[in-house]
This record gives structure tokens, C-alpha cells and sequence, in this order.
């Protein structure tokens, strides 16, 4: 029989008699939890509805970086050059202030008190911040607080909202000024730099290299950041940690610069700009290199004059000294002195020497009487004389005209005397050609590739460069022809040939060097933060194509320089010396005539170690720059490990 014909029955046993008390409880304790969920939610909607919104919407998710820990620089003898510090900054988020503008204004007159920024500056600021729509940007108020000032405000900033203390990465420079140009500086991120930057992840208040090695290095030296995400309520407590993730360390840069080399230089240039009993007078700008001519390592990088770079992590209590340095135009104290080009002078006959060889004009014995002056008869019969530097009075070839730096035979050997001895080329403009593809071969009119910003290439002049320039006022027709005196001028380093003392070292190493044009750099390694080499910086070459005989004899010309001609005082007990002297004429903005004084050598002969160029804007090369080199080649033959 089915149930459904049976119908339905109350089951029994004993769950017929068990009381009803239980659920009727059990109905009032729910009913009586809906009602006060109800009475709550009502309390938060149409009551406190606008309190609590507001309060969620002072409930901030904030992420801020994390700054990684700079990575230092050291010499190579593992010296340190920089420091970390950190740098205590006031900053001020605008969307985290009170909105009653009273209450403002007085944390804005705390401030005053605390960090010494003006109320009235401190709400401009932030007035400008809300009307660009920045609000959510925090605004740095006043960096490089003091320790007593930074934990004021740090206990203060509790109560007051949108204030906080902020710790940035800084830098002190303990190596000294000598460092100055090589190092750099960092520091606040221009405006041009801060969209560039923003893509890579840097955060407005993260510094940046500027100059030297700081800027170069920028991507090894800054390391990783890491982050931290919490929620904060209005008045910058936390109210939830998020998540957080530790900043790695930048790496560590192992220069190849020579600590007490770079000192050692500094303070004997400095000692000798004093006029050295010439008629020229005291020198006011000084440069010397010292390089390794087979690996590019560059030892010493000396500017003279040189400055403290702590100055523009000071500049709010610096200022002054800050604006003389940058309004320098007699010395031009910022500019790296190695890297800045000057007329060569009689250095640059080494590569007049190597073109000659080369192109086959000249032979080792090929000779020619120098008195005092070449006379060449222009066109019109007139005489045009071209002196040298002194009245040799006798028969040089290619090492003697080197030892003893002959114009007169650099001159015949570039661009001929147009009757019997033929130049580089078979007429002016293919001498001047001719001879300015040959410097360009050692490297000239290029920068050099050093792994430092701010260098000039110098100049190369020939025939097309002066019909493009001698154009316009205040040239006339004709000026822009290619004369036999601008091969002749070019010959000797002078007319519009320019060229930095770096790139007349690295014309040096190429002659020592078997004819291979090194890549400078100051760095050799960089080190991870587990101290494991992450990279060494590898020699780089480019081949010159000279002969290995012409290096002979420009190498034996230069020897002869040091030990009986106008190298003379660059000569060493210690060591054997060879060398090329260069005197430079040009004018001074007065219009005065003055010299400049270089000489560029290498040690030891037979298996050099070093090139050393020292160059002064005022002086005779081989009364000023060239013992002055002997000096610093005695220094390293004595105090550098190698």
C-alpha cells in the first residue's frame, strides 16, 4: 500500500512529549541579532554615514621605496673614497593635511619653529602642490637637517599629520678634493631627469649621480629598492602592514686610480704654477695623466684647480661658495681639466713624424739643414718666413728633429716648400688632408671613450673643415682656402689643432704599445654586495696601422729628447725616460701672447709601465711640464706596486 493512500501519520514514541522551550529561544536570540545588525547598519548609513566615509577615505594605502644602500667606491689598493651618511629631510604630503585651513596654519607655524622654513613659504608650497592636482606628492621642505633638529621633528611629527621625517642616502667624500672631477657628486633629480627616471622606478626623493663616476655609474652604484605597502589612517599612523620587500645594495666600483699617486700629483702641480723664471708668469690651470699604456687603466687623473664636491650636498649652508664656483670663468674650476682640449703644440709632432714614415716622404735617413727659420716665396714673389723655436744651425733627421722638436723639419716633412721637397701629398690640399687623417688614426678629434662624461673631442682641421667654418663674417673671399702655412701650423700642433691631455696620452701609449689605441677607464672592477666580481673592466683596442719600424724610430727620437734635447729635465737616475716636449702658443682674452707648457713621456724605456702627460696653460714645456713629469714617474717607479 502506498504512503501516499495510507496519508500521513504522527510518528510515534517518545518525540511527542519534548518541550518547545529550546526553539523558542533560540527564534527570539536571532531575531533579536537582526535587530541590532539593523539599529547598527542604520547608525552607519543615514546617521554616521558621512563620519565614516569620510574616515575611509583618510584610510590611505601608502607604498613607499625602500632606498638601497649606495655602493661605495674605493682606489685600487682598496682604499675608500665615499661614505654613506644618511640625510635628514623634512617633508610634507598635502592630502594627509587637516582640512580646517586654522588648523593648517598652525602646523604650519610648528614647522616654522621646528625646521626654520617659513609658514608662509610652507603654504605656498603646498597650495601649488593642490592646484597642479600633486597633492599626493610629498613635498621635501628642508634637507640636511641637523641631529637635534631631525629628532625634534621626528617627536613632534606625531601630531601632526601629513609632517614626517624622511632618512635619504647621502654621500660624504673622505678621499679629499683631489677626487673631485673623477668622483662626481649626486644629487636631487632635475626636472629633466624625473619622467626619465620615474620609468626605472626611482622615487621623486631618491638622489642621482651627477658627474664623474657617481653619474656614470649610476646603474651599478644605486642597487635595487626594495618597498614597503601599509595602511595608514589620516593622521600617518599605521593601521595594517601589507607587504614589504628589503632594497638590495648597489655594487661596489674598484677604481684603478692610484690614491697616493692622485694626491702626490695634485700637490706638485699646485707647488710648480708658480712662474718658473720664465717671462710668462704663474700658471693658473694644470692637468697630468698617468696611464698604463697596454691595459688602458688610467692610475692618476689630476685637474688643477680642484673643489670639494661635499659643497652641493651643502648648498643650503654653502650657497655662496656654491655660485662662485659655478660663475668661474677665468679658471673654469668644474671642468675636467684632463678631458678638456688645448692647442698640443710640439707634442702633436709625433704624429707628423708618423705620417711622413708612413706615407714615404720621409725615410729614417732622410736629412735637412735647420737654422732659424724657413722661408717659402709665395705666388706673387712675396717671402713668407716660418720660424722655429731656436736657431738650431744644424743637419736633423727624424730623431734628431724629435729630440731636439724642430719645426723647421716638420714643417718639409708635412707640407714641402713647394720646389724641391714634396710633403705629405701632392699639393697643399692633400698635404692637409693627408696629415689630418693621420691624427684622426691615433685618435684625435674623438673623444677617447673614458668612462667619465664631459669630454671634448678637440679638433682636427683640413681643407673641407675650413670651407665649412671660414664662411660668413668675418671672413672674406678667399679665407676659406687651404694655405701651405696651415699645414705648417697644423704640423706643429698649432693654428686651430686641439687636442685634451687625455687623448695626448693615449697618442703616447699607441707608439709604446705596438701601435694600438687603448680605451681609457678609471674603473677596473665592480663587486657585488657578496663581494663577488660581477665584471672586470676588459682592455679595448683599435690598430693605428703604423709599422712597428716607425714606432722604433719615433720611440729612439723621443729617447733622444730626455737624454740630450729639449726633454733634457725630464731624465731620471732611477729609470730610463723618453719623451716629447710641446710649447703652444696663444692668446689670452686680454689679447696677450702667452705659451703652453706640455711634455708627454713614458717609463721604463725598454718595457714601459706608465705614459705621463703633464700639461700647464702657462709655461715652456720643457722647463715646466717636463720635470714635473720626471717627478711623477719617480713617485710610481718608487711608491706604486706593480
Amino acid at each position: 500500500m502506498s504512503i501516499f493512500e495510507e496519508g500521513y501519520r504522527t510518528p510515534a514514541g517518545p518525540s511527542r512529549n519534548r518541550p518547545h522551550g529550546n526553539l523558542t529561544m533560540l527564534r527570539v536570540a536571532v531575531l533579536l541579532t537582526f535587530a541590532i545588525l539593523t539599529v547598527r547598519l542604520f547608525d552607519m548609513q543615514i546617521i554616521n554615514g558621512a563620519e565614516y566615509a569620510r574616515r575611509s577615505e583618510e584610510n590611505h594605502i601608502i607604498r613607499t621605496n625602500i632606498l638601497p644602500t649606495r655602493g661605495l667606491i674605493v682606489d685600487r689598493t682598496g682604499e675608500a673614497l665615499v661614505q654613506n651618511v644618511g640625510v635628514y629631510s623634512a617633508t610634507l604630503l598635502p592630502e594627509l593635511l587637516p582640512r580646517n585651513p586654522d588648523q593648517r596654519y598652525r602646523l604650519y607655524l610648528r614647522l616654522e619653529q621646528l625646521i626654520g622654513v617659513s609658514a608662509l613659504e610652507v603654504q605656498t608650497l603646498v597650495e601649488e602642490a593642490e592646484s597642479s592636482g600633486i597633492g599626493y606628492i610629498a613635498i621635501t621642505l628642508r634637507t640636511n637637517l641637523t641631529a637635534q633638529q631631525a629628532l625634534a621633528l621626528d617627536e613632534a611629527s606625531v601630531d601632526m599629520p601629513g609632517v614626517s621625517l624622511e632618512v635619504t642616502p647621502g654621500r660624504r667624500y673622505i678621499g679629499g678634493n683631489e677626487f673631485a672631477h673623477i668622483l662626481g657628486y649626486i644629487g636631487a633629480q632635475s626636472p629633466e631627469e624625473v619622467s626619465r627616471l620615474r620609468a626605472q622606478g626611482y622615487q621623486l626623493n631618491e638622489p642621482v649621480g651627477k658627474d664623474g663616476i657617481e653619474a656614470r655609474y649610476e646603474g651599478d652604484l644605486r642597487g635595487q629598492a626594495g618597498y614597503n605597502a601599509a595602511e595608514q589612517d589620516a593622521q600617518g599612523r599605521l593601521v595594517t602592514q601589507l607587504a614589504t620587500q628589503d632594497p638590495v645594495p648597489g655594487n661596489t666600483l674598484e677604481l684603478a686610480i692610484h690614491a697616493g699617486l692622485q694626491r702626490y700629483i695634485t700637490q706638485l702641480l699646485l707647488d710648480n704654477m708658480r712662474d718658473s723664471g720664465s717671462t710668462w708668469g704663474p700658471a693658473t690651470v694644470a692637468a697630468a695623466v698617468v696611464m698604463d699604456p697596454n691595459t688602458g687603466e688610467v692610475l692618476a687623473l689630476v685637474s688643477i684647480p680642484t673643489y670639494d664636491n661635499n659643497i652641493f650636498a651643502e648648498a643650503d649652508i654653502r650657497q655662496q661658495e656654491l655660485v662662485n664656483l659655478h660663475n668661474d670663468t677665468a679658471t673654469f674650476t668644474l671642468l675636467n681639466k684632463p678631458l678638456t682640449a688645448a692647442a698640443p703644440g710640439s707634442t702633436f709632432k709625433i704624429v707628423t713624424a708618423a705620417a711622413g714614415l708612413e706615407e714615404g716622404n720621409i725615410t729614417e735617413f732622410t736629412s735637412h739643414y735647420v737654422g732659424c727659420a724657413l722661408e717659402i716665396t709665395g705666388e706673387t714673389g712675396q717671402i713668407f718666413e716660418y720660424p722655429d723655436w731656436r736657431c738650431h744651425g744644424q743637419l736633423f733627421d727624424v730623431r734628431g728633429a724629435l729630440a731636439w722638436s724642430s719645426n723647421v723639419f716638420f714643417f718639409l716633412t708635412a707640407g714641402g716648400d713647394l720646389k724641391t721637397t714634396r710633403g705629405l701629398g701632392e699639393d697643399v690640399n692633400t698635404s692637409g688632408t693627408i696629415l689630418a687623417t693621420w691624427a684622426r688614426r691615433f685618435g684625435f678629434g674623438q673623444p677617447t671613450g673614458i668612462d667619465l662624461y664631459g669630454e671634448a673631442a678637440g679638433l682636427i682641421p683640413d681643407p673641407a673643415w675650413k670651407r665649412r667654418h671660414y664662411v660668413g663674417e668675418p671672413w672674406g673671399p678667399g679665407d676659406d682656402e687651404w694655405f701651405l702655412g696651415d699645414t705648417y701650423n697644423s704640423a706643429i700642433g698649432q693654428g686651430n689643432v686641439l687636442a685634451t691631455p687625455l687623448q695626448i696620452t693615449r697618442m703616447t701609449a699607441a707608439i709604446v704599445n705596438g701601435g694600438r689605441l687603448v680605451t681609457p677607464h678609471v674603473v677596473n672592477r665592480v663587486i657585488g654586495p657578496d663581494g663577488e666580481v660581477v665584471r672586470t673592466i676588459q682592455p679595448r683596442y683599435q690598430d693605428v696601422g703604423v709599422s712597428q719600424k716607425t714606432l722604433e724610430i719615433i720611440k729612439e727620437g723621443m729617447l733622444g729628447s730626455v737624454q740630450y734635447g729639449a726633454g733634457a729635465r725630464a731624465a731620471l737616475s732611477i729609470t730610463s725616460v723618453a719623451g716629447k716636449t710641446g710649447t703652444a702658443e696663444f692668446f689670452k682674452p686680454s689679447g696677450q701672447l702667452s705659451q703652453h707648457a706640455w711634455f708627454t713621456g713614458f717609463a721604463p724605456y725598454n718595457n714601459p709601465e706608465i705614459v705621463v702627460t703633464v700639461y700647464f696653460d702657462v709655461g715652456v714645456g720643457g722647463d715646466k711640464a717636463a720635470p714635473v713629469a720626471a717627478r711623477i714617474m719617480d713617485y710610481y717607479m718608487r711608491n706604486v706596486s706593480r
